[in-house]
């Protein structure tokens, strides 16, 4: 279960904010207590915050910031992640004095600043309950990310390939399947075989081993590309 502060002086900001988080996990399936603050003060004096594994900051409040108050929570939490809200890019780079983790912008694309933080949040934890519903060819079936080990061509036929060594048959192009999968974390490492970035265990000269042994060739064409989303992944991992 991942519990969540949010610090937003404006009740009505705070309140959407809120039902934002508390919808994208709940559509992930996963289980969470999101609280709200609407000084900084009432945030750092509160009984659970040593609890949080998130702490979401608007940076202008009257009183204390959030940037203050982020220096704050670490020094009574520093495991708690924190991610900074505000309708101006111009306090972006003071995040990085306390090594924030997002820095989320009040405008109309809010919910989406939102969602990508917390689908980075459920990948530092290695959370991740999200699922896909596919026609497959022995019908339609539902199947968690996580079990995907790689997806591969066949054809007009794109194969999932899972951790159990089943083996899906979608209709549908590899390209196409691969861009529909690119936010679940999927990358191409050539025109055939795209994998789940979570599954890799190891690089290796110019192949990519998986959890479970299983080796896939490196096109010179993907590599670069392979090779930072991996790292940007390795990254969050270790924040």
């Amino acid at each position: 279960m991942l519990r969540i502060a949010i610090c937003d002086d404006e009740q009505i900001c705070l309140e959407h904010e809120r039902q934002i988080v508390i919808d994208y996990l709940r559509e992930c399936k996963e289980e969470c207590i999101v609280d709200g603050y609407t000084s900084a003060q009432d945030l750092l004096l509160s009984k659970t915050i040593k609890d949080y594994d998130l702490v979401m900051l608007d940076v202008e409040m009257p009183g204390m910031g959030g940037i203050e108050a982020a220096a704050k929570v670490h020094e009574i939490n520093d495991k708690a992640l924190i991610a900074f809200i505000s309708a101006y890019m111009k306090y972006a780079s003071s995040g990085y004095h306390v090594n924030a983790i997002r820095y989320i912008l009040k405008d109309d694309e809010i919910d989406k600043y939102i969602k990508e933080c917390l689908e980075q949040i459920l990948k530092i934890y290695g959370i991740d309950n999200r699922a896909v519903t596919f026609e497959f060819s022995i019908g339609e079936r539902e199947i968690k990310v996580k079990k995907i080990s790689y997806i591969k061509s066949q054809g007009n036929y794109t194969l999932f390939v899972t951790n159990d060594i089943e083996i899906l048959k979608l209709k549908r192009p590899i390209k196409r399947v691969t861009e529909d999968m690119a936010k679940y974390g999927f990358v191409p490492v050539n025109s055939g075989e795209s994998v789940n970035l979570r599954r890799v265990k190891e690089v290796r000269g110019n192949s990519v081993i998986l959890d479970n042994d299983k080796a896939l060739h490196i096109t010179h064409r993907k590599y670069n590309d392979f090779i930072n989303a991996l790292r940007l992944l390795e990254r969050g991992k270790k924040l």
